[in-house]
This record gives C-alpha cells, structure tokens and sequence, in this order.
C-alpha cells in the first residue's frame, strides 16, 4: 500500500526501539488491529474519493454551459436593465465552482512543490492580507515577529501552507464575529526551538466545545450555515504532509488557539 495514503489519517505507533524482540504478543495485536483500521478508514476514503471526483465532473459541466449562455446574453440583460440578475447568477455560478475545486482538493491532492523559504517573511505578507479585513470586522491583528532576530527557514510549498494560514486566520475573524466582538483580537506568534518552529493563531472569539473540538478536522464536519468542512482537513491534511503537527485549544465564549509545529532546517 502506498505510504501517502497514510499520512492524511492517524500514524500508526510502533514503540520507539523498533526492534522486533521487544514487541510482546500484546504489542503485535495492538499494531495488527491499528494497521486494520488504518486500512478500513483508507478504503473509505478512497471511495469517498472516486465519488467526490465523479461528482464534481458531472456538476461541473452544465455549470460551464450555463456561465457561457449567461455571458452570451448578459449585453441583451444589460440593455433590459436586468443586468443585476446575471451578476447574480454569475457570481452564484463562481461560488459554486469555487466548492467544487474544493472537493477535487481533497479528492485529488495536487503534489507538493517544496522550495527553501523564511518563515518569518512568508507569515508577514500573509497577514498583509488581512489587515482591510480585521478592521472592517473590528479586529485587531498583533504579532511577536518584530521579536525575531535570527531567521528559520523551512522547506515548504508556499500555495499549500499559503492556504492553511489564510483559512486559519479567516475562521478567527469570523469567529470573532459570531461573538460579535467589539475588541477583537487575534494574534500570531512565533516560537523557535531546536529543530522545529511553532506557530501560534489565536483569537477571542466564539470558541468551541469539546464535541466540536473532537470533530473539527474531521471531513465534511462544519458549523457553519454555509461551509464544506473541508477547510481544517485539508489544513490537517497539508500540515501532516510538511511532516508537522497542528493541534487545537478552544474554550466557548473565550476563544481559541491553533498551534501548528513544522521542522526547520539550517540556513545553509
């Protein structure tokens, strides 16, 4: 069985001294019944998989038709000042294209493109991006990279994680927003250990309990009245693919905190 099909689920816990002769018969039984479930849940997967791709095909096509049609007449709209209707439909269409990439993301997971970057800089331009956004919904965004004198490097794909932390830092907006803040905060901070880097989002928002928390990366699993519950797997999913760890601490009504761990290499 291929090894990637592994690392978007459990890891399997083989004792540390991998060496056979300390394994008792118990130690066997737990691994064989691991490695069971292991490929039950990969078997399921992989047939989640097939239908979520042939799905997407089938929805994806009369969508293209109808995006074409709606373009072809939308001058005709225009002229009728009925132009509001196919922006509508337009932006609808979009959306609903915009989900289904979604699902092929999980269905078909694009390789990764590994590159040397510091992760300093890469986290700085992503809250760039955010800084319209945070003040419109009343939010404050704070960092402790300033702190950071000597520079930690990673090999990343910069799209994927790109994607894992601007899906973090949205969900903490609008989770500041459900509680409907009037201080929101939400800060990033950055650790650097020996030979990994931790990363940390908080926020003061909404919160979770703990049947949301034992749930929240599981696959199509959402408290959102229009999400897919993909986001956080795919983030999981990713972040497990960089070799890393993300882990979660939420308490309702206060807040929560996302903490990612990725290995770090020199900077030669």
């Amino acid at each position: 069985m291929d090894r990637s099909q592994f690392e978007i689920g459990e890891t399997l816990s083989i004792p540390p001294n991998n060496d056979p002769k300390s394994l008792t018969i118990d130690n066997h039984e737990e691994i064989l019944k691991e490695l069971a479930t292991l490929t039950y849940e990969n078997k399921k997967l992989t047939l989640v998989n097939q239908l979520v791709a042939g799905l997407a095909h089938e929805i994806r096509n009369p969508l293209t038709i109808m995006k074409g049609f709606l373009q072809l007449i939308k001058p005709d709209l225009d002229r009728l000042q009925k132009s509001d209707i196919a922006d509508l439909l337009l932006s609808e269409i979009n959306r609903t294209n915009g989900l289904i990439e979604e699902f092929l993301n999980v269905a078909r997971p694009r390789e990764q493109t590994l590159e040397k970057v510091s992760i300093v800089p890469f986290l700085r331009s992503i809250l760039l991006l955010f800084q319209s956004e945070a003040t419109l919904n009343k939010c404050t965004l704070s960092t402790n990279l300033q702190n950071l004198s000597q520079p930690s490097f990673a090999m990343i794909d910069t799209g994927q994680l790109k994607q894992v932390f601007l899906n973090m830092v949205k969900n903490s907006i609008e989770a500041i927003r459900c509680a409907n803040r009037e201080n929101g905060a939400i800060s990033l901070s950055v650790f650097r250990h020996m030979h990994t880097i931790d990363i940390h989002i908080r926020d003061n928002g909404i919160g979770m309990d703990e049947t949301t928390k034992s749930k929240l990366f599981q696959p199509f699993f959402t408290t959102k009245k229009k999400g897919t519950g993909l986001g956080l797997f795919l983030s999981k999913q990713i972040i497990q693919n960089h070799r890393g760890t993300i882990e979660v601490n939420s308490t309702p009504m206060l807040g929560t905190t996302f903490m990612i761990q990725l290995p770090i290499i020199s900077a030669d």
